[in-house]
């Protein structure tokens, strides 16, 4: 069976889904840059299942979306991100998009939703 790929981040003002499917489809346009595990790890905490993580291919690069200019988002790889962790591996590759890139394959885009749903992570 083949599920489509999506990630959602939300609270009380709305959510915000990307297309990760859509998204990996033009995935070669976009450039990568290292990130530190353990800060990745720290701020992209892991609610998933730890097994099918130590299965995973960390050579995959993730994909982090920057939300605004004081905040950013692990949208795919968090299992992959765990395993890294995991093994102690102390940098991982990303595919790192800005908000030009990135709102695009947003599902549905709207702007005041979107603000509102960011802000909460903004540091």
């Amino acid at each position: 069976m083949n599920m489509e790929q999506k990630y959602q981040i939300g609270n009380e003002h709305g959510s915000v889904l990307w297309d990760i499917e859509k998204l990996l489809n033009d995935i070669g346009k976009f450039r990568t840059r290292e990130f530190d595990v353990e800060f990745l790890a720290l701020n992209n905490p892991f609610r998933g299942n730890e097994e099918y993580a130590m299965k995973t291919d960390i050579t995959k690069p993730l994909i982090i979306v920057a939300l605004t200019e004081n905040a950013d988002k692990l949208i795919d790889g968090n299992h992959r991100l765990q395993k890294a962790l995991k093994l102690g591996i102390p940098k991982i590759t990303a595919y790192y998009l800005s908000f030009e890139e990135h709102h695009n394959y947003i599902v549905n885009y709207d702007e005041q939703t979107y603000c509102e749903v960011v802000r909460h992570f903004e540091k």
